[in-house]
């Protein structure tokens, strides 16, 4: 099998694998949908039935017995009513996760398609230099830079469809976890609403991210999506390591510092190791491309932590409540970036390349979301 073979079968794979997951029963859907429209039709007929048997016994009868029968009757039709609301929320639930699942495939398939031109863009390529004087052995340097390029563009892709299939399946949780939730309640019961007062930075505007880093704000973006309103999950703030627990990190600028345990140490370490490396859309490839979760999810890999893929989701462990409590190890997250404290006021992200800068709470176009310790 050629080399370009290999990578070909390789991509469409994977994008098989993230298909399956995304993959729908549409007849399942329809028929589950027209159910709850049937439901709903028929405890609408009931609560009418209800109302106009209630209007009944109060227009031909009194006393007692009739009032308690009233109210009997009275919350018989806010129970119903109950019910129809619920039905009424399941079927819109069910259309919306349909089409949200329908996108995501329609997505997916873009990007097999896009993968498989740029594979014939590149088998042409290959055939033209290879008949570079002298043939056969001709433009060998040529074919190993163009399959090089290849293998990182599909990499690219492969990070872009992986994205889709996680954003889509993330989509549907939420759907499934608006049912859950009590009428008289909002998703800030399960989340809370980060301002600017969250810490004395602030936070940054609402959209995507950039490509570079630095100090002033513009930190590097991800294949993860940003903007939005910016929510932190209600965690367990992070204890004060115990005297005398902390783990020695010797920093790139000769200065030494303490993480709060071995894992977060083997993290920075691992993170550090990074330094230089180009910013990759989707990238997980360490040594060769990575993107900021990227980075943040494979040094605690590295570390034996495993983290989610992206940016907002690496909101885990236990949350730091402001920046002066911030230890090597932790994470500074964005609606769509994400950093780690490597200490001494620093931190290590993936901008282009990976490199480190100042902690800061801005990013341009994004959410700040908060400080996470993923080790607790």
């Amino acid at each position: 099998m050629t080399a370009i073979a290999e990578v070909t079968r390789a991509a469409l794979d994977l994008l098989d694998e993230f298909a399956r997951r995304l993959r729908t029963d549409d007849a399942a859907i329809d028929a589950a949908a027209a159910g709850q429209s049937g439901l709903r039709t028929a405890l609408d007929g009931v609560r009418a039935t209800a109302a106009s048997q209630r209007a009944m016994l109060a227009e031909r009868s009194s006393g007692v017995a009739t009032d308690n029968a009233l109210r009997t009757a009275e919350s018989l039709e806010n129970e119903v009513q109950a019910l129809l609301d619920e039905s009424v929320e399941i079927e819109n639930a069910v259309a919306e996760a349909a089409e949200v699942l329908k996108v995501g495939q329609v997505d997916n398939d873009r990007v097999r398609e896009q993968i498989i031109r740029e594979i014939a863009t590149m088998m042409a390529a290959v055939e033209a230099v290879k008949q570079t004087p002298p043939v056969p052995t001709g433009g060998q340097a040529a074919v190993r830079q163009l399959m090089v390029a290849l293998q990182r563009r599909i990499a690219e892709l492969i990070g872009e469809s992986a994205d889709i299939s996680e954003r889509t399946l993330s989509a549907l949780t939420g759907i499934a976890g608006a049912l859950g939730a009590d009428s008289s309640t909002t998703a800030s019961s399960a989340t809370t609403e980060v301002s600017s007062s969250f810490n004395a930075q602030g936070s940054g505007g609402g959209g995507g991210g950039g490509g570079s880093s630095g100090s002033g704000g513009s930190g590097g973006g991800s294949s993860d999506s940003g903007g939005g309103t910016a929510t932190k999950p209600r965690l367990p703030a992070a204890d004060p390591p115990q005297a005398g627990t902390g783990v020695t990190i010797e920093l790139p600028n000769g200065k030494t510092v303490e993480a709060p345990n071995e894992t977060a140490a083997k993290a920075v370490r691992a993170a550090l190791s990074q330094v230089g490396v180009p910013y990759v859309t989707g990238g997980t490839q360490r040594g060769v491309g990575l993107d900021c979760s990227g980075l943040t999810m494979t040094s605690y890999g590295e570390a034996g932590l495993e983290i989610p893929r992206r940016a907002q989701d690496q909101t885990v462990g236990a949350e730091v409540p402001s920046q002066d409590q911030l230890l090597p190890g932790d994470l500074v997250v964005w609606s769509g970036h994400v950093a780690m404290v490597i200490g001494d006021g620093l931190m290590i992200e993936a901008g282009d390349p990976v490199d480190i800068n100042p902690i800061r709470t801005t990013n341009e176009g994004q959410q700040f979301i908060g400080f996470y310790r993923p080790t607790g």
